[in-house]
């Protein structure tokens, strides 16, 4: 049965492992030009998360990252998209092609159950891409931690590149990407259309699970004086206003920032502009955030939460198998 499966898959198995071996040779390339352009300019001390901000280090940042953030990013994306692809490419046509070309009813003649037949063709294609999707993400993240705080990592660890290609993330969208793919190919029977479908169900999921992701792990509340500006602490920002001497939210239509002159076409600018605004019944501003050390938190839930949506597709499809002529 291994045998067969490799004969049917050894094509997209070879076209996988050129992929992994381009994405690590072409990766630590970049790595180590970018390492070399660092060091050559003795910049090394601004990479550190806890770097000061000299001005040396900020003239060295507006030179590095018009050369060095579009390719990291684009590694990044890579990384992102590269389980989609899979689930598209690989999973969709998997069963839908067999059931298709008729060659199923050959196997289900056989001695073979259903359910290993179904295993052989999963593990012949779901373990090599794992392994190239896990290989590709650790160079393409020992990549982006050589950029430090030059690179995408200073916009915060919840900017969604950071998020879904960092930690156990890719893994997870893998496996429910393959879960999809699969059982979207055996109930369409069809390859395009069950490609087609996969991929417009992908797209729906991660963009519903960004506005998820709020919801998935506890939330802090920052109050602070009512002209203090939005923190730039890396923290996922959820919801922010003001407050009244209660310490409850304001509704937009009683916020009158205009008369304390922070905004617009004030004509009067007050000098102490905390006063002005208590006197227009605002006692604080506050910000519900997601703190920046909860994302590891927050992407073992997603882990949890895909990684088992994935099982049971795959569990799903075996179910339709056996169901089918």
């Amino acid at each position: 049965m291994i045998w067969v499966a490799w004969r049917q898959h050894r094509a997209q198995l070879i076209a996988l492992a050129a992929v992994l071996v381009t994405g690590v040779i072409a990766v630590s390339a970049l790595h180590a030009s970018m390492a070399g352009y660092i060091a050559e300019q003795g910049m090394r001390g601004c990479v550190a998360p806890a770097a000061e901000r000299s001005a040396e280090c900020l003239r060295f940042a507006m030179e590095f990252q018009p050369r060095w953030l579009d390719p990291l990013k684009a590694g990044q994306a890579g990384i992102l998209a590269l389980p989609v692809l899979l689930g598209v490419f690989s999973a969709a046509p998997l069963f839908a092609r067999e059931i298709e070309n008729g060659t199923h009813v050959l196997v289900f003649t056989q001695s073979v159950s259903r359910v290993r037949w179904m295993a052989a063709k999963v593990a012949m294609v779901l373990v090599p891409a794992l392994i190239t999707v896990v290989v590709l993400q650790f160079a393409v993240q020992r990549w982006v931690s050589a950029a430090g705080e030059l690179g995408p990592l200073t916009s915060g660890p919840f900017t969604f590149l950071n998020l879904d290609t960092s930690g156990p993330l890719p893994v997870a969208h893998l496996l429910f990407s393959f879960g999809l793919g699969a059982l979207l190919g055996t109930a369409l029977k069809r390859p395009l259309p069950a490609m087609i479908s996969t991929l417009g169900a992908l797209v729906v999921v991660r963009a519903v699970a960004t506005n998820v992701h709020p919801h998935l792990s506890p939330v802090r509340r920052e109050v602070s004086g009512p002209s203090a500006s939005t923190p730039d602490t890396g923290d996922s920002l959820v919801d922010s206003g003001y407050l009244d001497a209660a310490g409850n939210p304001l509704p937009d239509a009683q916020v009158r920032l205009n008369a304390c002159g922070t905004r617009g076409s004030a004509t009067e600018a007050y000098q102490d502009p905390d006063a002005c605004l208590r006197e227009q019944g605002i006692a604080g501003r506050f910000h519900d955030v997601i703190p920046a050390e909860h994302a590891p938190v927050l992407q073992w839930a997603e882990f949890a939460l895909f990684g088992a949506a994935g099982v049971l597709l795959l569990v799903a499809t075996a179910w339709l198998l056996r169901k089918q002529h």
